[in-house]
């Protein structure tokens, strides 16, 4: 039996710096996140205006147009996007959001806008189910930075990573932001992008973000013909429960037909798509395909202050003849 002792001795110290390793992991993890927040979340700011030109790709053209965000707080606040044929106004204003836009649906390059602009939007800490995992070293663009890992119950992880030299928040691709800039006690990037491939698609250059003193209530009237909904600027994210993979169907198979659809819709209260609308399609067949998939994806809604209130998305199906490992 005594023969046995330093082999379960050497065990329990393996358990224990394991576990040590672990416990260090998660509170240098949980520190970098908190920090991320802090220095990230400019909306914590009692009252800011940012002004930014802005530049989208439509149908391999560079459309120029203007960004506005008025803040008073998250029950008072505006935001304006401007192009060349597309205009959106949205008002917040106690639980309530009022908007106005040109098309009934968002534009794929209007999504793509709405993620760059996401900047510090997203909450970053665990949630309940979530547990950090490790703590990894690395360099983005040429950036050194710490990336914490965070793992979900059903597997799927994901990366909060922050900049070791002013703690500010690093986006993962598709997004690339540079030059964060001080405002009040916050950061936020002078510039910011959507690249694919190494082609930026969408691009933001901040003129304007400064603290002011509370706006003047006029500036927060929904414009005539706005349609008022609940909502928040900033919900907690649905989450996909169910997804249900389309039909590579055989005769795009044989002629090598690759691509993306791009699909609109609203996820309502009850998580099922609504409104379904092509906005990007590939052929007839697969945008179809695609369409039989989603509407029967199901979500756990979105939420503001733990109400679940609809929110409107551009989903991506994906086809390619190579496969994902």
């Amino acid at each position: 039996m005594k023969r046995f002792l330093p082999l379960v001795l050497l065990l329990v110290m393996a358990s224990l710096s394991t576990f040590a390793a672990s416990d260090r992991a998660t509170r240098e993890g949980k520190g970098l996140v908190e920090q991320a927040e802090i220095k990230t979340n400019i909306f914590e700011l009692p009252s800011f205006q940012m002004k930014a030109s802005v530049r989208v790709e439509n149908k391999g053209k560079p459309v120029d147009g203007s960004y506005i965000l008025l803040w008073n707080g998250p029950d008072r606040w505006r935001e304006e996007i401007i192009l060349p044929g597309y205009s959106e106004v949205k008002v917040g204003s106690k639980g309530v959001v009022s908007l106005k836009r040109s098309t009934g649906f968002i534009p794929v390059p209007i999504d793509q806008l709405h993620r760059t602009l996401s900047y510090g939007y997203a909450p970053l800490a665990p949630e309940a189910t979530e547990v950090i995992k490790e703590v990894h070293d690395r360099k983005r663009n040429g950036v050194k930075v710490e990336c914490v890992e965070i793992a979900a119950q059903n597997k799927n992880t994901r990366e909060v990573c922050v900049d070791g030299s002013t703690g500010a928040l690093v986006r993962q691709s598709p997004f690339l932001d540079r030059e964060p800039m001080p405002v009040g006690t916050k950061l936020f990037p002078r510039f910011l992008s959507y690249v694919e491939n190494g082609k930026p698609l969408d691009e933001v250059q901040v003129t304007e973000l400064t603290t002011t003193e509370q706006l003047p209530s006029s500036a927060f009237e929904p414009p005539v013909g706005a349609v008022s909904k609940p909502g928040c600027i900033n919900p907690n994210p649905v989450r996909l429960i169910k997804k249900v993979s389309p039909s590579y169907l055989e005769a795009e198979r044989q002629s090598h037909v690759e691509g993306t659809v791009a699909i609109y819709a609203v996820i309502g209260t009850d998580g099922i798509p609504h409104e379904l609308r092509i906005v990007s399609g590939v052929t007839p067949g697969l945008n179809k395909a695609s369409l039989d998939a989603v509407q029967q994806w199901r979500y756990e809604p979105a939420r503001c202050a733990g109400i679940a209130v609809d929110v409107e998305t551009v989903m991506t199906v994906n086809y390619s003849l190579i496969p994902n490992f």
